[in-house]
C-alpha cells in the first residue's frame, strides 16, 4: 500500500448518471461504510472529481441526485473550467491535449482515449506527425502515412528534461507567421 487518495475522473457522460455510476463502480471494487446521516462513504483513499460540464446548476442536480441515491457528498469534489463564466471550453473548438503514444519497458504503445458515452471524443492514437498543407489548413498524420520532411513536430520534452529552451520572442514571432 502507499500513501496518498486515488482521485477517479469520470469521463465525459450524462449528469448526474456519469457520476453515479462511477460511485457504485468504485462501492463495488472497494467497499463503502456509513455516514452518521446513513449516506454510503467510500474509503477515505478512493474519491470522485467532476469536472465536466459543471456549473451552479448541474452542481446542484448531482448533490440532490447523490442525497436521493444515498451518497454521501464526501465523495465527491467538483472542479470548474469555462461553463461557470461563458460557456468557453475546449469542446467549443474541439481542441485538447492527449497522450498518443507510450514507451513502457521499453516498448512502444499506442495510448487512445475513446468514451463510450461520447464517440466524437475519441482521440488519434500512435505516433502522429503534424503536415501544413498547400492551403495553409494543418493535417495530423499517423506514422508511415504521411511526408517526414513535412512534419512540423519538433521534440521539447524528453524523460522529463527540456530539450528545446526559446525565447518567448522566438515563439511569438513564429506563431504570427502566416497571419
Amino acid at each position: 500500500a502507499r500513501d496518498g487518495i486515488l482521485v477517479v475522473r469520470p469521463d465525459s457522460g450524462e449528469l448526474p448518471k456519469i457520476v453515479l455510476d462511477v460511485l457504485e463502480s468504485l462501492a463495488g471494487k472497494f467497499g463503502t461504510s456509513n455516514t452518521p446521516t446513513g449516506h454510503k462513504l467510500l474509503p477515505p483513499k478512493i474519491r470522485v472529481i467532476q469536472g465536466d460540464g459543471i456549473d451552479i446548476n448541474s452542481l446542484e442536480m448531482i448533490l440532490k441526485t447523490m442525497t436521493a441515491a444515498g451518497w454521501a457528498a464526501d465523495n465527491l469534489a467538483f472542479g470548474s473550467g469555462g461553463a461557470l463564466l461563458q460557456k468557453l471550453h475546449r469542446d467549443t473548438q474541439k481542441c485538447a491535449f492527449k497522450c498518443s503514444y507510450a514507451v513502457v519497458n521499453g516498448e512502444g504503445v499506442d495510448v487512445v482515449k475513446d468514451p463510450i458515452t461520447d464517440p466524437g471524443k475519441k482521440s488519434k492514437k500512435g505516433r502522429l506527425s503534424l503536415e501544413k498543407n498547400a492551403d495553409g489548413t494543418w493535417s495530423t498524420i499517423t506514422e508511415g502515412k504521411g511526408d517526414p520532411a513535412k512534419d512540423q513536430l519538433v521534440r521539447i520534452f524528453l524523460n522529463g528534461d527540456l530539450t528545446v529552451d526559446e525565447k518567448f520572442q522566438t515563439i511569438r514571432d513564429r506563431s504570427n507567421v502566416g497571419l
